[in-house]
Formats: C-alpha cells, structure tokens, sequence
C-alpha cells in the first residue's frame, strides 16, 4: 500500500519538474476599449457607442453539428468595460424570429431556450471560468464552468448580481448585459488578461456557434479561450454585502415560530470572500426529487441546494473520493466560509455548527437522527496552480461532536500535459475517535491515467479504501475494498444536422476486498452513445458483472436504455429503462431475480410562461423472469409553474409515493428581484392513507420568508 502511495507522490510530483509538460498560448491578446460613456442596458443596441468604441467580434462558428462549420444564422457581438463593469451586446440575427425560443421563467431555467453565452476566465487558468447565459427575453442565468481532469461540468450553484436585457425584433433579438466587476473575482493587478469565450445556441435547430472557433481534437473549451486584456484601475470587489432575513413558520398543532436571520458577505479584496450566516432559513428550497429508495444496498447520493453551501463551493472538488458533502450538515445553527484565490493559490476555509448532526448516510435525505448532539465542522482546503491547467491540493476536514471527532486529511491533483493526457489521484488518511474506541490514521487512494483525443479516448484507474476509512464530512458509501479498472472510447462525428456524433465505449474492472485476495465484484460494460444534438442525446448499455454479497456470488446481465430530447420546443423530454438481473438484498435471505427499472420525465410549455412537468420512476421486482412479484414501486412528481412577471411567479408540486400511501404537495409564491432580494410565502402538506383507502392530512406547514440584499 505505501509503495502505491509513493508511486503516486512521485510521479504527480515529476510532473512539476519537467517543463516539457507545461502549455502556452501563442494568441494574440485582445485590448477591450474603455466606452466613454455607461449604455443603457435595455435590450436594444441602439446607442453608436457599441459600435464607434466597443470591440466588435462577427467570425463566430460552428461548434455543433459541423466543426467550424458556417453558421445559418449570423452573430454579431461586442465588449466594452468602464471602471464599474464589463459590457456585452450581442445581435443575433434570425431568418424566423417567430420559432425563437424565449421563455419568461425563473432565473436560471432557460437551459432549453435560445440564448447567448459568456465565460469569463478571470485568473486565466484555463479550468474554471464565470458563465453569463441570457435568453431573448434578457432572462438569466450563471453557472461555473469547471474543466478539470478531462472531465467538465456546469455548475449551476454559483450565483451573482449582474445586470442583463434582451428584445425580440423582425431580425432576431438583441441582448445587453452589464457586469459590475464587483460581482466576480480577480487578481489585483494593472493590466488584468482574462480569458474569454462566447457562444449562442439556435435551440430549433441543435445548433451551437461560438467564438474563438475550437478544435475537437483538443479536449475542453477554456484552453481554446482568447486573451483579453482590461487595462488600468477598475472598481476593486472590496464591498460589503448584508442580506437580513425574517422567516415566520406555522407547523400543525403547533404554535408559529418566528426566526430572523443574517447572510453578511465581505469582499475583502477583489480576490478574497468572507461570507457569514446566523440562524440561516432554507424552507424555500425545494424538497429533493423522489428517488427509487427501495432494495438499495448502499446510501443513495442527494444533491445540495442550500445557497450558503453551494456558492464557492468548487473550491471543495475533488478529482473522485468525496471528502466533502454539505448535506451531512443537516441543520446548521451558523457558518462562516472564506474563499479566494491570491496568486497560484486557491483556497477555501469552511466552518459550521450543526444543531442536529447524523452519522449515518441513510439519514441525510430525512434531515438527521433528532438527537440532543451538536457538532463542529472545520474543512479547510487550499490548491496551488501547476502550468496553466494542473493543480496540487490539500485539504483537511474535521468533525467534533461530543468527544468524538472524524478527522480527514488528503492530498489529490490533476494534471494536463501535451494537450491529451491526463493524470488525477488522491491519497487520504483518515483517523476517528468514537466514545472509547479510536482508529489510527487508515489510508484510502485513487489515481487515474487517461488519454483523450478526437476520436480515441482511454484510461486505467486505481481506487482503494480501508475498512476504518470514515468520513464524516464527506460522501463515502462502501469501504474495504480495492479495485482496478480500465475503459476506453472510440468516436465518430458524422456531422449532420440532427446526428452529432457516434460513440462506442467499453469498460471493465475489478473490485477484491481491501485486505485479501476475495474477488467482490467485477463487470464489462458496452455501451453505445448517439448525440443528435447538443442536448438531445440516446445512450444503449449492456453489463455483465459478478457481485459478491453475503457469501454468495451472484453473475448478472442488464441492459439500459436512456436518453433526452429538446428539438420539440414545446415538450422537452427524457426517458429511463433498465431490465436484467439483480439483487434482492435480504441479509438472512438473499437471492438473484429479474427486475425492470422505468424512467420518464417531460415538460409541457404550452406557453412562454406556464410550464408543467412530470417526473416519474418505477421498478418493479420479480423472483425470476415471469415469476411472483416482490414488490413495485411508483413514484410520481408533478410540478407546474407559471411566471407573471420575470421577478413574480407561482410554484405547486406533488409528490406521491405509491409504496407508502403518501401524497406531498407544496405550493409557493416567489418574487426574486435578484439574488438576496426575494419573498417567499408557501405551504406545505403530506397526506397519508388511511385504513378506509382515504387521504388524510398527517402535517401541515405554512411560511413567510422575505430577506434584502444591501451591497454597501
């Protein structure tokens, strides 16, 4: 095992060492021009400042279906900057303005329109980059896009205020945005380059344009990016921001509970955030999706949606072993979270005191045990750039509750080197002390190697965990065990219009017990993927695969199919199917059956703001093929929203879980002027049945929440 570890150190560190690993651009770095004058941001590009002074970009491109192809419709787009913000003006020109696709919806549900496009890298780093989408309408949303790893991803936590408009005219539609840069983060300097990309989707069509054009040969979109360069004093983020919040709440049979509360956030430079929460409220947020929670052996995963946990929260990645997951904070009394980045280093310090901690997974998703317990959180993390797109890492967890204490500390990276390659790996060590009994430091570790081209991609990859190993700020659902894997994918881009790209991958592995030589697991997967679109897209897998439980080996056959579709604008939709073999996890009495697994989600928008959703999953158990039923669960969501305004809307929902007899409903009013500035009044209801087959109200709630975001 320390020979593992040492291979790992020493090779990650080798990378360090030798230069002909690092990348470097040859573009030329673009000047923005500094606008005499703020535009009035409206929607309609009217002002001949845009185009006597701004810098004017047209040689926009394909990305999809055709690589560089000529665009049909064409793209015209401008930046500018003052000493508050950058500007951006698009005119997107349409030869049908008519079967534009523009919702009027909440803020960052516009991922099924039309829309254009802007990252911001403002570190430069080629991995992680400030994304503005605005619709025609001029709704918005922003994301972090992250790039790490030969893997990347959206992330659709990170939130920011900014200013956006768009119009709808005979030749398209024009959008203008402001973003003040006290909004984003930078590094303090003169003459500040970023990197920058932009892009525009015509959703009718599943066709992406996007500028500066890039190569499919060369995996992510941030290396690709342009320089720019904002030169001079700009207004630095050193603000304060103070965000009070009221929640009044009413639960059956009980009395109401009036709460206040405070968000306070400090930027203390334009590249360092203190952020602070006192008594925070989260009875807005949306209740977790209904998941198929039966027959599982392991603890199922559930996203975060709390604000304070999610924002910045990148800085907490990691390449695979998840050393942090917000959710195990089930009812946090108050927090604090430093994040920034100065130099090469990235950092984050996050603490919070739980008032109703769990130690178990399983009680995550139901928010906690109800114990008298409380406990301390202390994660810190820091990273340190490597070249332009590689990083070492650090980071160390801790748990405090009543004596007892998880304490977790690891190392991980992830490097790029000659364009295609990739190298990530972890080595943690964790150490617990729970009542009388303590561990000492056990390890667990992980390390891939990969290679990513246009048409060939492949890797092999290492992951082990001690049967000790625990943490308790983090996600880890299975110890003890070691496994080795390899997978690899071959891709075709036929680039027609509604068939992207074609790929075949295949993948196999092997997972033994973490101490001896005892095979627990191994499969081969095939798996066939079609793109027929930027987001419609069909994946056809077949598995076969071996796992041990309870003594007993259990050989299984599955195949899934599953996929998604938005070239109907007015129904988007996906869909789910798995049939094969699987296990019934009975401890004393266990045994191979055959089950069907179904998936269906779709969304109706008979109008630019009424949308009606239903999400809807079912598995069904059988002892054998064609033999007696175990069991068969439906769970069903129904979710409608209509939009008054872009700031005013209405929210019901309805959740109901066939296998046990209840029924959720949730009905919500919001106004969200922008991010800090919101309204809330809802009410929430289950409904259990009865031994006559009725419905009856088992609890209630009812809640009031308004809080005000001030930037001083």
């Amino acid at each position: 095992m320390l020979k593992k570890a040492a291979f790992i150190l020493i090779f990650s560190f080798s990378l360090i060492l030798f230069p002909q690993f690092s990348l470097t651009s040859s573009q030329e770095i673009l000047k923005v021009p500094e606008l005499s004058n703020p535009p009035k941001i409206d929607g309609v590009i009217e002002n001949p400042l845009w185009e006597k002074e701004a810098l004017k970009i047209e040689d926009f491109l394909q990305l999809n279906p055709k690589e560089k192809g000529k665009p049909t419709e064409k793209t015209v787009a401008y930046i500018g900057y003052d000493k508050k913000n950058i500007y951006f003006a698009f005119r997107c020109y349409d030869s049908d303005p008519k079967k534009l696709r523009a919702t009027i919806t909440n803020r960052d549900n516009i991922i099924d329109d039309d829309w254009i496009a802007v990252f911001i890298d403002t570190f430069n780093e080629k991995r992680r980059a400030y994304s503005f989408f605005i619709n025609p309408r001029g709704v918005q949303m922003d994301l972090m896009r992250i790039e790490e790893g030969g893997n990347d991803y959206m992330d659709e936590s990170w939130d920011t205020v900014f200013r956006s408009d768009g119009k709808i005219d005979k030749e398209g539609y024009t959008v203008e945005m402001a973003i003040p840069f006290k909004s984003i983060r930078f590094p303090d300097k003169e003459n500040k380059v970023w990197g920058v990309m932009l892009g525009r989707t015509i959703a009718r069509k599943g066709e992406i344009v996007i500028w500066p054009p890039v190569s499919k040969s060369i995996p992510g979109l941030l290396t690709q990016e342009v320089e720019i360069m904002i030169q001079g004093e700009v207004e630095k983020g050193k603000n304060f921001e103070l965000m009070p919040i009221f929640t009044s709440l009413k639960n059956k049979n009980e009395k109401t509970d009036l709460q206040p509360g405070m968000n306070f956030k400090w930027g203390i430079s334009s590249d360092l955030t203190l952020d602070l929460t006192l008594n925070p409220d989260f009875s807005h947020i949306e209740a977790d999706a209904p998941q198929i929670d039966i027959n599982q052996r392991f603890a199922l995963y559930y996203s975060e949606k709390r604000p304070f946990f999610l924002e910045g929260m990148e800085i907490f990645q990691f390449p695979e072993i998840d050393m942090v997951y917000t959710r195990r904070i089930i009812d946090p009394a108050g927090g604090a979270k430093l994040t920034g980045k100065v130099g090469r280093f990235t950092y984050g310090l996050l603490s919070a005191y739980d008032t109703n901690p769990t130690e178990s997974l399983w009680e995550v998703h139901n928010g906690g045990e109800g114990t008298d317990d409380n406990a301390l959180f202390n994660i810190f993390r820091i990273k340190t750039d490597v070249f332009k797109e590689s990083y070492l890492g650090f980071c160390l967890a801790d748990k405090e509750i009543d004596g007892s204490y998880n304490r977790v500390l690891g190392a991980d990276g992830q490097f790029r080197f000659k364009d295609k390659f990739f190298f990530s790996f972890q080595a943690i060590g964790s150490k617990s002390k729970s009542d009388d009994q303590e561990t000492g430091i056990v390890p667990a570790l992980y390390a891939d190697l990969s290679y990513f081209s246009k048409h060939v991609g492949g890797g092999l990859y290492w992951m082990s965990i001690h049967p000790d190993f625990e943490a308790s700020s983090g996600f880890i659902n299975r110890v003890d065990y070691r496994t080795l894997g390899a997978y690899t994918s071959f891709r075709a881009y036929p680039e027609k219009k509604y068939l992207n790209q074609v790929s075949l991958g295949l993948s196999t592995g092997q997972r033994y017990a973490y101490f001896e030589d005892l095979l627990t697991d191994c499969w081969s997967r095939a798996n066939l993927h079609l793109r027929f679109t930027e987001f419609s897209m069909m994946d056809i897998t077949f598995q076969n695969s071996m796992e041990r439980y309870e003594g007993i080996d259990f050989n299984k056959n599955s195949w899934t199919v599953e996929g998604e579709n938005n070239l109907i604008g007015w129904l988007p939709f996906g869909f789910y199917f798995r049939t094969g073999n699987s296990i019934f996890y009975d401890p004393d009495d266990p045994f191979l059956g055959w089950s069907n697994t179904y998936g269906l989600y779709f969304n109706v928008k008979p109008n630019k703001r009424l949308q009606m959703s239903v999400d809807f999953s079912k598995e069904t158990f059988w002892e054998e093929r064609g033999g007696g039923q175990i069991y068969d669960f439906n769970a069903v969501r129904q979710r409608t929203t209509y939009q008054l305004s872009k700031t005013l809307s209405l929210r019901a929902i309805v959740d109901y879980y066939h296998e046990d007899n209840e029924i959720y409903g949730s009905f919500l009013v919001s106004w969200i002027l922008r991010p800090g500035t919101v309204f809330f009044f809802g009410v929430d209801s289950n409904y259990l049945k009865g031994g006559s087959g009725r419905y009856g109200q088992d609890n209630y709630s009812i809640f009031i929440k308004f809080s005000y975001w001030w930037r001083i």
